[in-house]
């Protein structure tokens, strides 16, 4: 795990600054986790209701069956109040949930009345870019900003799929390196929701187009591979530097490309895996390393489960990848014994 002294002095952030942030996040957040659970569904279930009910008074008093630009206002409309509820809200941990769950509706109603009407998924997506950009702005709340930049990539990229043939399985490795790179390198603002949302969105969206489109090209996106694995370089050569002698050095190495080329063959969202897992190491963070962990299993499920490859070649590949796996981490314990040993 990355030390916060080593970390900063590989990003150029000030320590003592960094220190006092993450301490006043933490003053923030003195409500257990299971009352911020509990908080967080009763608002979400409250703003549900009360969307339901505008629903109703929509089409009953004005006779409004479908989202228009009318829709798009109040939607804006919501949004702003739901974020000044956010910036003066008293002290209170359903207040922050319920005027979250209100902007996020507000950011829906607006993309909604924008596209329906045109029906164009390229109109909702560029509407919802003003509120993405305002969530990112605001410090309060990473949930809303992790929501609202998720809203908009998906629909950027079902836009995107819904005009080219197939092009989900390549948009992760548009948007991975710039997540990774938000992360590693970050700017004075807090924007390590978009980075999360950057990394995990596209791969969850690949995953669910892959569940429902029965034509969908398990075996294709062979530059975002080689992009991905690129991204994994590099990774790769950052952490170089912390093994220090010759033989770690060597087994590292080895290791690295004995990996990238057992994932080569696999589907696209196995190199994403790969890179999340190396930026979970790198940061220290467990959240990356449990969603890498969880995408990488998935995805080895669905190469093997695929109708294209006969199930003995893809058993021997697997099989293969189990082998080099293993070795590698054979010798890297027997490195570790002998370093102490010494």
């Amino acid at each position: 795990m990355t030390e916060l002294a080593a970390f900063c002095a590989r990003t150029g952030i000030d320590e003592a600054a960094a220190r006092q942030a993450l301490s006043a996040r933490a003053a923030h957040d003195d409500s257990p986790w299971y009352m911020q659970v509990v908080l967080g569904i009763g608002a979400w279930i409250t703003t549900i209701v009360a969307l339901f009910f505008a629903g109703v008074v929509m089409e009953l008093v004005f006779d409004i069956d479908e989202p228009n630009l009318p829709v798009a206002i109040v939607g804006a409309i919501v949004f702003v109040a739901s974020f000044w509820l956010l910036h003066h809200r008293p002290e209170g941990a359903f207040a922050s949930h319920a005027a979250v769950a209100f902007a996020t509706a507000g950011t829906l109603l607006a993309a909604a009345g924008v596209g329906v009407p045109e029906e164009s998924l390229w109109r909702a997506a560029a509407a919802t870019l003003p509120f993405a950009a305002a969530a990112i702005w605001q410090q309060r709340s990473v949930l809303l900003q992790f929501l609202i930049v998720s809203i908009a990539l998906i629909l950027g990229i079902v836009a995107a799929w819904d005009h080219w043939h197939d092009p989900v399985a390549d948009l992760p490795a548009l948007f991975i390196p710039v997540g990774m790179a938000l992360l590693l390198w970050p700017p004075r603002r807090d924007v390590r929701a978009t980075a999360f949302a950057l990394l995990i969105v596209p791969l969850l969206l690949d995953i669910v187009i892959s569940r429902f489109e029965s034509t969908w090209a398990l075996w294709s996106g062979w530059p975002a591979r080689g992009l991905l694995l690129a991204v994994f370089a590099l990774l790769f050569a950052i952490n170089w530097r912390r093994v220090v002698d010759r033989q770690g050095r060597l087994l590292a190495l080895a290791a690295a490309v004995a990996v990238a080329v057992v994932v080569w063959p696999l589907p696209t969202g196995a190199s994403g895996s790969l890179v999340l897992l190396t930026l979970a190491y790198t940061l220290g963070s467990r959240t990356l390393a449990v969603v890498g962990t969880l995408m990488a299993i998935y995805f080895i499920w669905s190469f093997y489960w695929d109708l294209d490859g006969t199930l003995l070649t893809k058993s021997i590949i697997l099989m293969s990848v189990g082998a080099v796996l293993l070795l590698c981490y054979g010798l890297l314990v027997g490195t570790l014994r002998e370093r102490r040993a010494s």
